[in-house]
């Protein structure tokens, strides 16, 4: 009893060990001190008399020059706001038109043609709107309405009698750039209500088909070729079926 006791002072009396470092962030095996923060990113070095803001695109305009667009009363082409005027001669036909694109795709224009071989007159007004793409070819639709005057010259068709009225000419026509100017195809079919004596009424389809191309500057020359059949009722002038046949010569002027 005596040795347990003696041995358990010796316990009690001897000195303690030194109590361990407190761990610190680096010794803590599941946690990791973060990252360190990169330097902001520093602006490329600007060229000495340069300035630092970003580059422009520039504005300035392109130093070709593009080719000029023909403008055609009668292709199917819109006038694009612009304007043009067309003459023309030849069988059996005398006459000038003037066009203005009112928008980018509609024109309205103004007329006057002199059918010299029946001596038919006819002052009206036209209007045109492209219609798309068909084949190849720009498409449009174009309306007319005018006065229509007959003064009864007998000395190629000696059954011509005077008479006056109005007519409505619808067309579709087709137009296409080639062979360095712009070729156009049309289907026409007028309709004339006469006035005079007991009234009648004449219907002429024709179809027609021209080229034009540039002369110089602003001017572009071109021929003009229709086919067509004249027939009618009542009291109108050459009312009995004809063939209806033109060929012209044509002069165009433009302001684009």
């Amino acid at each position: 009893m005596l040795a347990t006791l003696f041995a358990l002072h010796l316990v009690l009396a001897a000195p303690q060990g030194t109590p361990p470092a407190e761990a610190g962030p680096e010794d803590w095996p599941y946690e990791t001190p973060p990252p360190d923060q990169q330097p902001p990113a520093q602006p490329p070095p600007t060229t000495p008399g340069r300035s630092a803001e970003p580059a422009r695109a520039s504005t300035a305009p392109a130093t070709g020059t593009q080719p000029r667009r023909e403008l055609s009363l009668l292709s199917a082409e819109p006038l694009g706001g612009g304007s043009a005027a067309l003459v023309w001669a030849g069988w059996s036909s005398l006459g000038i038109a003037w066009g203005q694109g009112l928008t980018q795709r509609d024109d309205l224009g103004a007329f006057a043609d002199l059918d010299w071989a029946k001596t038919e007159l006819r002052l009206g007004g036209f209007y045109r709107r492209p219609l798309g793409v068909a084949g190849g070819f720009d498409l449009a639709g174009r309306i007319g309405l005018a006065w229509y005057a007959n003064f009864g010259g007998e000395w190629i068709h000696d059954d011509n009698h005077h008479d006056r009225g109005v007519e409505l000419s619808p067309a579709l026509v087709l137009s296409t750039r080639a062979m360095s100017g712009v070729i156009s195809l049309s289907g026409e079919a007028p309709v004339t209500v006469t006035v005079k004596h007991d009234a009648g009424m004449l219907f002429t389809p024709r179809f027609a088909a021209s080229y034009e191309t540039p002369l110089y500057d602003m001017v572009t020359v071109g021929v003009r070729a229709a086919l067509g059949y004249r027939a009618g009722a009542g009291d109108a002038p050459l009312r009995d079926g004809m063939a209806d046949l033109q060929f012209l010569v044509l002069a165009g002027y433009q302001v684009l």
